[in-house]
């Protein structure tokens, strides 16, 4: 037997036909399936649909909020633990949005807590001394509880924040 070498120059014209057809045919079955599967993971009407990017929105502004509340806390408790405020002016705070103007706290931005939120700040049953007593190693340190809480109430979109703080800050031990 004699051995035969074929030229192969490539496909024929009804090989790129065919291979063109079942090329689109895989495109096409791909896009409907993709299509009809899409339909189960997003809202079914326009309402819905605006609702839901709403809601997306909301959910990313929540880090966003408890960032700048956080921040803002920071700031609230370096200049509350200081022993040149006096424990009356602290018990006497109002739950307020606006602690920069309300609070006379010039540290804090007036867009730092966020309109949905009110800060407040409550004594516990752990509380201050006097300056006398602290100053003479007879009295104790207050704990004190700062949170902000969501005007519309708790939800997955807005939730409270706590932190507990000691003052005046000399005498509190670690």
């Amino acid at each position: 037997m004699k051995h035969k070498k074929l030229n192969s120059e490539g496909m024929t014209l009804p090989e790129v036909v065919l291979a063109f057809l079942m090329l689109t045919a895989f495109t096409g079955i791909t896009v409907m399936v993709t299509a009809y599967t899409s339909r189960f993971f997003q809202p079914l009407n326009e309402e819905a649909k605006e609702e839901y990017i709403k809601s997306e929105k909301e959910l990313s502004d929540k880090l966003n909020d408890n960032a700048r509340i956080n921040k803002s806390f920071d700031s609230i408790i370096e200049i509350f633990s200081e022993p040149g405020i006096n424990k009356s002016f602290i018990t006497n705070l109002k739950c307020t949005s606006l602690p920069s103007i309300e609070w006379n706290i010039p540290s804090i931005d007036a867009e730092a807590i966020p309109r949905s939120y009110k800060i407040c700040v409550k004594p516990t049953s752990l509380a201050e001394s006097n300056y006398y007593e602290l100053a003479n190693a007879q009295g104790k340190p207050g704990i004190y509880i700062l949170y902000s809480k969501p005007e519309n109430g708790v939800s997955v979109n807005s939730t409270p924040i706590r932190r507990i703080f000691c003052r005046p800050k000399p005498f509190c031990k670690l």
